[in-house]
C-alpha cells in the first residue's frame, strides 16, 4: 500500500490529494466482482434492523405507532446523531473521544444560561466555539504531542466536568422562553427540527468524507498511517481537525438538547459518550480505523433511540434498559471484530 500511495501522490499539488488505493476509501469486493457480505452488512444491515424493528414494534407495542411518539424518537436521536457524526471521524483514524459527555453538558449549560440572559446570538455561537476549542485541546495533546486518545480524553472529561460544575455552582440552567427553545422543540414542515439539522450535518459529513481531500485522508491514516505519512497525508493534522469536527458537533448537539430540555447542567445524559461510540461502531466503522461510513453511523443512532423508546413503551425499568444498552454495545464489538477476522482471512487468502 505504501509503494501504491506514494505513486499516487507524486503528481499531486500541496491543495489536492489524488483517489488513494481502493483498499483505503472504498470496501472491498468478493470473488465475479460482486460486493462481499462484509460490505453488504456495512452498508444496509443496520438500515434493515432498524425497518425490521419498526414493523416489529408498530404491530406489538401500544402506541409506538402514534405519529407524535414517532417524531419524538426522531427528535431524541439527533442528539446522539449529531456528535456521533463528529465521532466517526474520529473512530475512522482509529482514536476516540470520551469527553463528549462532559462537552456536552458544558456546552448546553452555556447556551440555556446565555438564553435566558436573552443573549441568543451568544447562545448559538459561544458554545460551538468552546466545543471547537475542546475539540483542538483534546487534537494537540493526541496527534502532536502523542498522548494516548483514551489517556487525554477520559482526563478532560473529567477536567471539563469539574469546570463546569465549579462555574454553574452545582445549579442547572433554566429557561423557559420560546425564542430559544423552539429550536429543540419546533417542527419544520412536520419533521422535528433538530431531526432536520441532523439530516443536514449527517449529509455534510458524508459528502467531505467521500469528496474531499480531507476525506481521503481520514480513510488513508486510518487504513495505515504509516504509509500514509510516507505518502504524503498530513496524519496528525488530519487527526487534530478530526477532533476539531468532533468537538463542534457535540457542541451543536449540546445547542438542540439544551433547547429542547429546557434546563442543563453538568451532570447532562451520562453514558452519553458510550451511545455516541456505539451508534459508530454499531454503524459499521471499525474501531481500527480505515472502515465506515456515515450512512450506518445515522441508522444506528436512530436505532438505539428507537430501542430505547421501546423499552419505555413497555415499562422495562431504567436499570434494565443499560443493561441492554450495554449489551447491544458488548454484541456490537464482538461484531466489528469478527468482521474484522474475517477481512483479514480474506485479504490473506
Amino acid at each position: 500500500m505504501m509503494n501504491e500511495t506514494k505513486q499516487i501522490l507524486q503528481d499531486s499539488d500541496a491543495s489536492t490529494l489524488a483517489p488513494l488505493p481502493p483498499s483505503a476509501t472504498t470496501p472491498r469486493r468478493g470473488g465475479l466482482g460482486s460486493i462481499s457480505w462484509d460490505v453488504v452488512w456495512e452498508r444496509y444491515g443496520i438500515a434493515t434492523i432498524l425497518v425490521l424493528l419498526w414493523v416489529v414494534a408498530y404491530f406489538n407495542v401500544n402506541y409506538f405507532g402514534n405519529v407524535d411518539n414517532f417524531a419524538e424518537v426522531l427528535r431524541q436521536s439527533s442528539f446522539v446523531g449529531i456528535a456521533a457524526v463528529g465521532m466517526t471521524y474520529v473512530i475512522l483514524m482509529g482514536a476516540f473521544d470520551l469527553s463528549v459527555v462532559s462537552t456536552l453538558g458544558l456546552c448546553a449549560w452555556l447556551a440555556v444560561t446565555l438564553a435566558s440572559k436573552h443573549q441568543l446570538g451568544l447562545a448559538l455561537t459561544l458554545p460551538l466555539l468552546v466545543g471547537i476549542g475542546i475539540g483542538m485541546l483534546n487534537g494537540t495533546m493526541v496527534a502532536y504531542l502523542r498522548i494516548p486518545a483514551f489517556i487525554v480524553t477520559l482526563a478532560m472529561q473529567f477536567l471539563i466536568r469539574g469546570y463546569t460544575f465549579i462555574v454553574a455552582g452545582g445549579d442547572n440552567a433554566l429557561y423557559a422562553g420560546k425564542e430559544y427553545t423552539s429550536l429543540g422543540t419546533g417542527f419544520i414542515a412536520g419533521v422535528p427540527t433538530p431531526f432536520i439539522i441532523f439530516i443536514i450535518v449527517a449529509v455534510v459529513g458524508a459528502v467531505v468524507l467521500r469528496n474531499t481531500p480531507f476525506g481521503r485522508y481520514i480513510y488513508a491514516a486510518g487504513s495505515n498511517a504509516q504509509a500514509a505519512q510516507v505518502a504524503g497525508v498530513p496524519v496528525k493534522r488530519t487527526l487534530f481537525w478530526g477532533f476539531v469536527v468532533v468537538g463542534g458537533c457535540t457542541a451543536l448537539a449540546a445547542v438542540l438538547l439544551g433547547a429542547r430540555l429546557y434546563t442543563a447542567g453538568p451532570g447532562l445524559e451520562p453514558g452519553f459518550e458510550l451511545n455516541v461510540i456505539a451508534a459508530v461502531v454499531l454503524g459499521g466503522t471499525r474501531l481500527s480505523g480505515g472502515r465506515g461510513s456515515l450512512i450506518g453511523t445515522f441508522a444506528a443512532a436512530i436505532l438505539f433511540t428507537t430501542l430505547s423508546n421501546v423499552l419505555n413503551l413497555l415499562s422495562i425499568d431504567p436499570f434494565v434498559q443499560q443493561v441492554v444498552t450495554g449489551s447491544v454495545l458488548l454484541i456490537a464489538l464482538s461484531v466489528e471484530g469478527v468482521r474484522s477476522r474475517l477481512a483479514e482471512r480474506l485479504n490473506r487468502g
